[in-house]
């Protein structure tokens, strides 16, 4: 009976295209405003009923409307004395979600004070988005409705139902039985009282291909298309409303060689042209009217055109402003930039914007803005003409950008045809890369005067030059949450500049990641940071997504010495982490339609933590507890998880960005927003520590900087430490002459005296041990009281600065390689080889056991199971897990759900039997 009426229905007269009166996005909020709905069909655009407030007399005749398809969304928020929707769609079949609500939302019911029910008993379908029915005290019938034959994709699409009145208290499908008992919860799905939910039904599930899956197939054998919304029609058969597009009577996922109509069907340009419309290239959309950055033009046929044109002064401060740059290739005119909010995530629409905009004819000025780390979102710019320039002599303006530390994207020139450039006041921005704009100014000398290029404003807060050096940064070791890096040691006469390291890294699905790419000065972007104080050249990145692909480098965090800049940046590579056990699947959900049949539903896990490859469901009959019987809350679609503690780990819960957030108090602060320049400085002058004790030549680089030195005086010797010389030295004629001996070492010079040294002598031991002997002095060194044979002849200065250079390198890589235990990544126990292993040989043997599954193993991309061959009005016990190949008892937590079958007289009645 209901099959046969919804068939009457999806086939009515209004599903005929060239009957549809075509309207676009409507609101609202008085009475008077439902005549611009009266006679339309197809919203192009969202509809917005807000704050509505209707009398108390109202007739309900004037809300009616023919409404049957929106292609954005429809949201009914804060409306009072409307108890049904009903009055209003009594057609709507078909929410598309081309254009969403905040980005996610196809259907919203939010805080609506009266509302009783929805009554939408004829939507079939909300293609894209999710769905959100939250606060409304009075509104019953939501448990009722099958929302997930609703979703297109309910792997994607989500549904949030909370707030609303307890079911509890809400009838149910059909009301009461004759004795005035409620009848069985769920069997039936509705949206009212006395409206069910209209499902389409294939013609048959049993004897169809395996592709045609739960979708079904008609009598020949063919798969029902699931984007039909008006029957079985296959790829052979018309189709009078499709979900996606409709293409000459067939369902289409897209338009491909064809432009786009009203968000809902594809046509060809003939077409097009026949309803007096205009083919657009831009979107391949066919269009009434030309768009803002179009010119209208007619050609010597008639037929009008739209002619991109982005002419004039495009002065962008906000995201707001970079609609009118859309598609833009050439600006005939000029381009400013000053970005006014720092609170707006406006990097990546600026690559989108203007990503493709090859030349501007006037000036580029880029002033105040605080957001930017670099200009390569212009990454296709190739000219700047300079027709028009700023005080007629500047044709590409900077000025006043906090971060802006990069120009054109990395092996990219833009050519300067006249006039020149003007920098001032970008204190990141390094001096030699302004330079590097010289060879592409044609129009002038290629000299810089300090009036138009200041060294001393850009990149004073920076270390530029040949002082920027390359670290080199390698994975050692990693799991499913962690890896551990190593750097390279740094050079010892680098250490006193050192403070430490910052580790950058973010989510990188694809390999294209650069150090600028979506960079936001002020932190808003995907890019998180560790960072490590001291000279440990280790350092472990916690809290990581399993079998998640990050990027990384890493750079050195140093202080500003006034004869001492130095920096190093590692290049930017990759990484993934090990895949590890699933959290459950979520929402499962299932739903009978007939007697001896159940259908269950899941979303996949919202952390998957690899590759999901299958599915383990298993399903047994269930006898109600007495507490589940005092429940009367049998069939939730809820369902009831035993997750272990790691489970609840939920590391994504947090905002992914780095930096302090929009919302935060003290965002404008100025420790918070400028860290690079604030950081070191904190570091350095807070910690107050007495300064480490230097080594003699700590600030000798070679060995001519060793003798280029000024004369040093003779010091006294060493604590313990004698020095006799023989009558034969002559004391006026002394040489300064440095020994480097173990502490409590005797040292007897004298003439043409030989180096005697134990085997277990230290050649290098304790500094500012100094000897004066006589000129051509020979020195007999004598460690202990024990001396072998071996001599070692130390005569040559060069030799001596060389040995201690190589003491002071170990040292210095001691320093930098500490606490190595602390960076060791824990790993999973291997599986024991042994198949039945007790539990004291897998604890001896350090593995761990293999898990036995049994149940029915579904393939990772289905979703879904039909369970057959049930027994009717019974409960049944259902639990699914996941699991990830790779890992050792990867299957999550089992997600457990009990639903009852109906009975055959439901059944019967649903089929329209008596």
């Amino acid at each position: 009976m209901w099959r046969s009426l919804l068939a009457l229905l999806l086939l009515s007269p209004l599903a005929i295209v060239g009957a549809e009166k075509i309207c676009g996005s409507i609101e609202l909020r008085q009475l008077s405003d439902f005549e611009q709905l009266r006679n339309c069909n197809v919203v192009v655009g969202h509809v917005r009923i807000a704050n509505l407030q209707l009398p108390d007399n109202v007739n309900l005749a004037k809300l009616r409307t023919n409404v049957t398809e929106i292609t954005d969304y429809l949201l009914i928020y804060h409306t009072t004395a409307l108890l049904t929707a009903q009055y209003i769609f009594p057609q709507l079949r078909l929410i598309r979600g081309r254009q969403l609500l905040f980005d996610q939302y196809a259907f919203v019911v939010y805080e609506n004070r009266n509302l009783r029910e929805l009554g939408l008993q004829h939507l079939v379908r909300i293609q894209s988005g999710n769905i959100r029915i939250e606060n409304n005290p009075m509104l019953c019938f939501v448990d009722t409705v099958d929302w997930i034959y609703l979703l297109a994709n309910s792997t994607k699409q989500h549904f949030s139902i909370k707030g609303n009145r307890s079911p509890n208290h809400c009838p149910v499908c059909g009301g009461l039985s004759s004795d005035y008992s409620y009848r069985i919860k769920n069997a039936v799905n509705c949206w009212s009282l006395q409206a069910m939910q209209l499902k389409l039904q294939p013609p048959k599930l049993e004897g169809c291909p395996a592709s045609c899956g739960r979708f079904g197939c008609d009598a020949s054998g063919s798969c029902c298309d699931r984007n039909c919304l008006t029957g079985c029609a296959s790829q052979n058969q018309n189709c009078t409303l499709c979900a996606n597009y409709a293409r000459s009577g067939r369902c289409v996922d897209q338009c491909i060689a064809s432009y786009e109509l009203h968000k809902r069907q594809c046509i060809d340009v003939k077409e097009c042209r026949q309803r007096k419309l205009i083919p657009l290239t831009r979107g391949c959309r066919c269009v009434d009217h030309c768009p803002d950055n179009h010119k209208p033009t007619v050609d010597a046929n008639g037929a009008r055109h739209c002619q991109l044109e982005c002419k004039g002064v495009y002065h962008v401060k906000r995201a707001a402003d970079l609609e009118q740059l859309q598609d833009c290739v050439t600006i005939n005119g000029s381009l400013i930039i000053e970005l006014v909010d720092v609170k707006e995530k406006i990097v990546a629409e600026l690559e989108q914007a203007c990503g493709n905009i090859k030349e501007i004819t006037g000036y580029l000025k880029v002033i105040h803005s605080t957001p930017l780390m670099s200009l390569t979102f212009l990454r296709s710019l190739d000219t700047i003409r300079g027709d028009e320039l700023i005080e007629k002599k500047y044709a590409l303006f900077v000025v006043n950008n906090a971060h802006l530390e990069h120009i054109w994207p990395t092996n990219r020139q833009v050519a300067i045809q006249r006039g020149t450039i003007f920098f001032h006041l970008n204190p990141r921005l390094c001096y030699d890369k302004i330079e590097s704009l010289l060879p592409v100014l044609r129009g002038t000398s290629n000299e810089l005067s300090i009036a138009d290029v200041s060294p001393n404003s850009n990149g004073e807060r920076n270390i530029c030059g040949d002082a920027v050096t390359t670290l080199d940064a390698q994975i050692v070791d990693i799991n499913s949450t962690a890896v551990t890096i190593v750097l390279d040691f740094m050079k010892y006469e680098n250490m006193s500049t050192l403070l430490g390291y910052t580790y950058h890294y973010m989510e990188a699905p694809r390999r294209n990641v650069t150090k600028y790419d979506g960079r936001h000065g002020c932190g808003h972007d995907n890019w998180l940071m560790d960072v490590s104080n001291g000279k440990n050249r280790r350092h472990m990145i916690v809290n990581l997504k399993p079998y998640m692909q990050y990027a990384y480098f890493v750079k050195t965090l140093t202080r500003l010495d006034y004869h001492l800049h130095l920096d190093a940046y590692s290049p930017i590579q990759y990484f993934r982490t090990l895949p590890s056990k699933p959290s459950p699947v979520r929402r499962l959900y299932g739903v009978s339609d007939y007697s001896t049949q159940i259908m269950v539903h899941w979303w996949p896990p919202q952390r998957p933590n690899g590759n999901i490859t299958h599915y383990i469901l298993n399903f047994e009959l269930h006898n109600l507890t007495k507490s589940e019987n005092s429940t009367k809350n049998y069939a939730s679609d809820r369902p009831f998880n035993t997750n272990d503690a790691a489970d609840c780990e939920c590391n994504d819960l947090e905002p992914y960005y780095s930096g302090p957030q929009p919302d935060d108090d003290k965002f404008y602060n100025r420790a918070q927003t400028t860290y690079e320049e604030s950081l070191p400085d904190l570091i350095y002058v807070s910690r107050r520590r007495p300064p480490p004790k230097k080594e003699k030549f700590d600030k000798v680089v070679d060995f001519a900087d060793l003798i280029s030195g000024r004369s040093r005086q003779v010091a006294e010797s060493q604590a313990n430490t004698t020095t006799n010389a023989t009558a034969n030295a002559t004391a006026n004629a002394t040489t300064n002459c440095t020994i480097i001996v173990a502490t409590n070492a005797t040292t007897n010079a004298g003439t043409n005296a030989t180096t005697i040294a134990t085997t277990n002598c230290t050649v290098i031991a304790t500094t500012n041990c100094t000897t004066t002997a006589a000129s051509n002095l020979n020195s007999t060194m004598i460690c202990g009281n024990a001396t072998t044979n071996g001599t070692k002849v130390i005569d040559d200065s060069e030799e001596q600065y060389n040995l201690f250079r190589k003491y002071v390198e170990e040292k210095s890589r001691l320093i930098q390689d500490t606490d190595q235990e602390k960076f060791i990544v824990q790993h999973d126990q291997p599986k024991c080889l042994e198949g039945h292993a007790s539990v004291a040989n897998s604890i001896e043997q350090k593995c761990v056991m293999e898990e036995e599954l049994t149940g029915i193993k579904l393939p990772g991309s289905q979703q879904y199971y039909n369970m057959t061959k049930l027994l009717p009005n019974q409960y049944y016990r259902v639990t699914v897990r996941a699991c990830v190949e790779g890992v050792v008892n990867g299957c999550s937590s089992p997600a457990i759900l009990l639903v009852k079958t109906i009975s055959v007289e439901v059944e019967q009645f649903l089929k329209g039997g008596h």
